[in-house]
C-alpha cells in the first residue's frame, strides 16, 4: 500500500502590497526607470497569476499539481472528502485543499483569458518599457472583458487588480485611481478606459461614488 504524505501543503503567491504599486508608478511617472523595482512588481504579478491558474483548474476542473513533485493529478473536486493522492505519495483532502485558497481571491473566473494571455505573453517583455506596459494592462483589466457575455450585456463585472492587489475591493479601486500616470499618452489612455469599464461594471455603487 502507498505510504501517504499530508505534511505539505499547497502554496499560492500573494497579492502584491498596494505601496509598491503606487510607488513604481510614481517614480516612473517621475521619469525614473527602476529596474529593479519593475521586475519585483513584474515577476510578482506573474507568480500571483501562475497561483490563480492553478487554483482555477483545482477548483473548477479537479486538477492539481503536486507541491512535491509537480505531477498532474486528476480529481473529484465536488467531494469535500475525497482524498487526492498523488503518486509520489502526497495527499491532501479536498477540503484541506479548498482551505489554501478560501477568501484569498485565486479563483480566477472569467478572468482567465486575460491572466492566462498575460502569462503567456510576459517572456516577450524583456525591457522595462515592455514590463511596465504589461503590468499596466494586467492590472487596468476587467474580469469578462474578453468574453461574449461582455459584448452581449455591456458590462465590465470587477477589476483583475482585486485578484492581484492586497486589500478590499474600495481599497483596490481607489489605488488605481490615484496612480501617477505622468505624460504618457498609452498610460493616460489606460486610466481613462479603466474608469469607463468601471462605471458600468458590478463593482457596488457606494464604492464608486466614494471615489470621485
Amino acid at each position: 500500500m502507498q505510504k501517504m504524505n499530508n505534511s505539505v501543503l499547497p502554496q499560492w503567491a500573494k497579492q502584491v502590497k498596494r505601496e509598491t504599486i503606487s510607488k513604481l508608478y510614481s517614480l516612473n511617472a517621475a521619469e525614473i526607470y527602476d529596474e529593479e523595482l519593475v521586475d519585483d512588481v513584474a515577476y510578482a504579478l506573474l507568480a500571483r497569476a501562475d497561483s490563480i491558474i492553478k487554483v482555477t483548474k483545482a477548483h473548477g476542473e479537479g486538477i492539481l499539481e503536486c507541491p512535491i513533485c509537480l505531477h498532474i493529478t486528476k480529481y473529484d473536486n465536488k467531494t469535500l472528502d475525497y482524498i487526492i493522492l498523488c503518486e509520489c505519495g502526497w495527499s491532501i483532502t479536498r477540503t484541506e485543499l479548498h482551505k489554501t485558497y478560501k477568501g484569498k481571491q485565486l479563483v480566477g473566473g472569467a478572468g482567465m483569458p486575460i491572466i492566462e494571455d498575460a502569462v503567456k505573453l510576459f517572456p516577450t517583455k524583456r525591457t522595462y518599457a515592455d514590463k511596465m506596459i504589461w503590468i499596466d494592462n494586467l492590472i487596468h483589466a476587467f474580469h469578462g472583458e474578453l468574453n461574449d457575455l461582455r459584448e452581449q450585456t455591456g458590462l465590465a463585472f470587477r477589476p483583475i487588480a482585486r485578484n492581484f492587489i492586497e486589500g478590499s475591493l474600495a481599497q483596490v479601486v481607489e489605488l488605481i485611481l490615484s496612480l501617477a500616470y505622468g505624460d504618457s499618452p498609452d498610460f493616460i489612455k489606460s486610466r481613462e478606459e479603466w474608469i469607463k469599464k468601471l462605471k458600468i461594471s458590478y463593482v457596488p455603487d457606494h464604492i464608486k461614488d466614494s471615489c470621485w
